[in-house]
């Protein structure tokens, strides 16, 4: 296990900041997700971690020594990093069967062959592979070649390790088991975990904090539950979930819906202007009797045990998320009326 510390880290290409003034302390043991849009700068700072990458500026230190500091032209290379990395692409060699994958890296360690194979077969079992010791990577499902990739990266027992989008290439239901069995080994072995990913499930449901990121900066780092529910700015709130944005002006103490006097909202954040209320679909309520906002029932889209409907409130459609069991009692072209809870506001970014 290991604590990861990045110090004011910056990635330049040219004149292009791939990543600006990155800063995070990583406990031992703690999951952290980089998340955020392609091209955000997530993988590039996990190359920085592993090494593939010079940090342009700042400092990188695991466990207590530094394995990267750019003022003083210092630079450890990956392999003298003891980390572990799993990639997007499998890199499972085709040629060797699934016992001499998982311990080639105890085989470069010259780890006494017994040794070794204790230690393969003690991965193996953890990653539920034990069966497929013999078996080559084409007679494996994408699933179990993943797992081999994550068995060969834990067992030279790294004190860190490094995911990058490594369930990408899976479909939806392998994708969604293999979550819950990353997330259970990681807390069996403790060990300190970066996974890098644009998928925001594997990141809520994986992760003890997570780094949003935009355009190579930080957005902000908190837990799931603090960052879906308090969001630092609209590019968070976007990202993390779902939500609909209503224009809006701030004056004094109270928010705007725009085109209303009547309908109006606390301003913690003492915004001035121009505004932007936020509300997750979740926090709507739906009814025919009476509420805060009217609108005409546009469209319904049954999902089984939600329902995902689309209400025209003046210009602007509200996306609203209610129990499977309410489909029936709305119809397009029905007038219905909107309560919100727990809206948030920003400044108007536009």
């Amino acid at each position: 296990m290991a604590e990861l510390k990045l110090s004011h880290i910056y990635k330049k290409f040219g004149k292009v900041v791939a990543v600006g003034d990155f800063n995070i302390d990583v406990a031992d043991g703690e999951f952290i997700s980089f998340l955020g849009p392609s091209g955000c700068g997530k993988t590039t700072t996990l190359r920085m971690i592993a090494g593939f990458d010079k940090p342009t500026e700042g400092i990188i230190t695991i466990g207590d020594r530094e394995v990267s500091n750019a003022e003083k032209g210092f630079f450890l290379a990956p392999e003298k990093r003891g980390i572990g990395m799993v990639f997007q692409s499998y890199a499972v060699w085709p040629h060797m069967n699934v016992v001499d994958n998982v311990g080639y890296p105890l085989k470069i360690q010259n780890v006494p062959k017994e040794e070794r194979l204790k230690r393969v077969m003690n991965m193996l079992e953890l990653v539920h592979l034990k069966e497929y010791a013999e078996r080559f990577p084409n007679q494996l499902s994408g699933g179990q070649q993943q797992r081999v990739a994550l068995a060969r990266a834990l067992v030279a027992q790294p004190g860190l390790l490094l995911l990058d989008e490594p369930l990408s290439n899976l479909d939806a239901k392998l994708r969604e088991s293999m979550r819950f069995e990353i997330s259970a080994i990681q807390k069996e072995l403790g060990i300190t975990v970066i996974y890098v990913t644009h998928d925001q499930s594997e990141a809520m449901t994986m992760s003890d904090r997570i780094v949003v990121m935009s355009m190579g900066k930080v957005q902000q780092i908190g837990k799931p539950y603090d960052i879906y529910t308090n969001p630092a700015n609209q590019m968070v709130a976007d990202f993390i979930g779902l939500v609909n944005f209503i224009p809006a002006i701030a004056k004094g103490d109270r928010i705007f819906m725009q085109g209303s006097e009547n309908i109006s909202f606390p301003n913690p954040k003492q915004i001035a202007g121009n505004a932007v209320l936020a509300v997750r679909p979740e926090n709507i309520t739906i009814s025919k009797t009476g509420g805060m906002v009217e609108g005409v029932m546009h469209h319904r889209f049954y999902m089984g045990d939600s329902v995902d409907y689309r209400i025209k409130v003046k210009e602007q459609f509200i996306r609203v998320i209610q129990k499977g069991s309410d489909y029936t009692a709305y119809h397009n072209g029905d007038k219905v009326f909107l309560d919100f809870e727990n809206v948030m506001s920003f400044e108007n970014e536009g």
